[in-house]
């Protein structure tokens, strides 16, 4: 049976150091999974993810049990993948997770093979690398990496009628970016 978190934390503190190694294999693959989605880079996402760990593990006097461990790694993982793409630039996914990204957007209900289809995943890709950091992320994890508002919410330290509020402004910004960028052709969100 696997020991609570505060337990193993607690175990930590009291210079059992290498109890740290449970949290991180109960978390490591989440972490990375968050990292991931937001620096787009797995050799950057596996150094950015023993970031996550040390931070963590050199603040966990600072972690104040007001909510899960869980949640608190989550927005260290958040915070410290943002801070990464504001220090490199961020790009785009490859071509064969665009085309991933056209069948979960199903733009129109058209397929990308479809004419209209392609002009408006061409558009998508021109319109994403407009749209900052923080609501790419946002974005990336609603649609793509399927989290719900209240676990985005906890990641990102923003409340959940915050996220949702962010979410329908993102949308109408890319649907203005790709209009701008197109010829006003109709996107379906």
């Amino acid at each position: 049976m696997k020991e609570a978190d505060e337990i193993i934390i607690t175990r930590v503190l009291n210079g059992d150091l290498n109890a740290y190694t449970l949290l991180v294999d109960k978390y490591k693959d989440r972490v990375f999974s968050l990292v991931r989605g937001i620096v787009k880079d797995n050799a950057v996402a596996e150094e950015v993810a023993q970031d996550v760990f040390v931070k963590a593990y050199t603040s966990l006097k600072k972690f104040r049990k007001e909510s899960g461990f869980s949640t608190w790694i989550y927005r260290i993982a958040y915070n410290t993948a943002v801070s990464q793409t504001r220090q490199k630039k961020f790009w785009l996914k490859s071509f064969d997770e665009q085309m991933e990204i056209a069948d979960r957007w199903d733009i129109d209900g058209q397929s990308e093979a479809d004419e209209a289809g392609k002009t408006r995943l061409e558009l998508l890709n021109r319109a994403l690398p407009e749209l900052p950091a923080e609501d790419k992320l946002i974005l990336m994890l609603y649609y793509f990496e399927d989290q719900p508002v209240e676990e985005i919410s906890r990641s990102s330290g923003l409340s959940p009628s915050n996220v949702k509020v962010k979410l329908f402004r993102i949308r109408n910004k890319l649907k203005s970016i790709m209009e701008r960028l197109g010829k006003a052709v109709p996107v379906v969100y």
